[in-house]
């Protein structure tokens, strides 16, 4: 069996891709080299150690795990890393496996890697990069220093999963990318004013639906409960619940009536679901959101108008098939390794 050697940084990027790794086991030999955040060496900052999850649901399909050493690389047909940036570690790897002549494909980091100025500074450290679809794909193939054989349409092989899930209509999410209670790069914040204009006050009496926010743990940030009193703070009066480092985000997105978000990877879930998703200008970075309808400025008419054009129209089919390569049938996984297997 051919050798891969999967680095795992950070849970929150790599979320996305390792679900690879059942799969991929199946004809691959798989080891896992954990280092930076998911490195043992390392305090974690959430409330739940991601660490402890990863080993739970992947240990038992690799040969190995190394924490603490790194391994030969020469002795590897495919090397994958879960992020794109030349950081943690992954550059000086990159130049040992480019040496020895093993293919490297890197992740897209995240919806916020829509900048262009990064494909010439990371690119030149990988063989490949894999993005979500066919819109990124364009994007970064038209760009001077791209190159589209050096472009793969991977998928998020992580949402495959939803399949099996059903919509619930439990709750009202919202997924927050910074709270009002710390500096932001960004004008909006998940403050008393957002809750008052997004009206959740009023959505919780008009559909009697708990409310859930979704808070990041953050490494800058590694007192939680600084947060939790923040909400407990703004959210005074509504019916609520806090989750932070949540163990199955899929079952999150689809016990959910509707969302309300910043541009967020996370969102996503909730699109190929045909959950009523709302993500609001100016709390994110645009990134693959640019040309979604749901997404809106901080103004309670522009929300209720959209919430209410969404249940009407349903899943959003042409923007999923853009965004998201085999999104519409949850295939993903399977695309992502068809792509490896051309490599290797």
């Amino acid at each position: 069996m051919k050798k891969i050697l999967l680095v795992a940084t950070v849970y929150r990027i790599g979320e996305r891709i390792y679900p690879i790794i059942p799969e991929l086991a199946k004809e691959y030999h798989i080891d896992i080299l954990r280092t930076a955040q998911m490195s043992n060496n390392n305090t974690w900052y959430g409330d739940n150690d991601y660490r402890l999850l990863f080993d739970k649901l992947y240990a038992s399909h690799v040969n190995k795990i190394y924490t603490d050493s790194t391994p030969n690389i020469n002795s590897y047909d495919l090397i994958i890393f879960d992020d794109c940036r030349p950081r943690n570690g992954l550059k000086e790897i990159s130049a040992e496996a480019k040496s020895a002549g093993i293919p490297t494909i890197s992740n897209y980091e995240g919806n916020g890697y829509f900048d262009l100025d990064n494909v010439e500074r990371d690119i030149k450290h990988w063989d490949y990069l894999s993005l979500f679809g066919t819109k990124d794909f364009d994007l970064h193939s038209n760009h001077p220093h791209g190159d589209h054989k050096k472009f793969l349409k991977g998928g998020i092989p992580a949402n495959d999963k939803l399949k099996e899930y059903d919509n619930n209509e439990k709750n009202i999410l919202i997924i927050v990318n910074f709270l009002g209670n710390r500096p932001s790069p960004f004008n909006i914040q998940v403050d008393e004013n957002f809750i008052n204009i997004c009206g959740l006050n009023r959505l919780q009496q008009a559909y009697d639906k708990n409310i859930i926010f979704k808070l990041k743990s953050r490494k800058d940030q590694p007192d939680i409960d600084l947060d939790i009193n923040y909400i407990k703070k703004i959210a005074d009066g509504l019916k609520y619940d806090i989750v932070i480092d949540c163990e199955d985000d899929n079952e999150l997105i689809c016990n959910s009536f509707m969302v309300i978000s910043a541009p967020s990877t996370l969102a996503l879930k909730a699109i190929q679901k045909g959950i009523p998703t709302i993500c609001i200008k100016g709390s994110g970075l645009d990134g693959c959101f640019y040309d979604y309808k749901g997404l809106v400025e901080l103004d309670t008419h522009s929300i209720y108008k959209e919430v209410e054009r969404q249940y009407n129209e349903g899943r959003d089919e042409e923007f999923i098939k853009n965004t998201i390569e085999c999104g519409s049938d949850y295939t993903s996984t399977e695309q992502y390794i068809k792509n490896i297997k051309e490599i290797i």
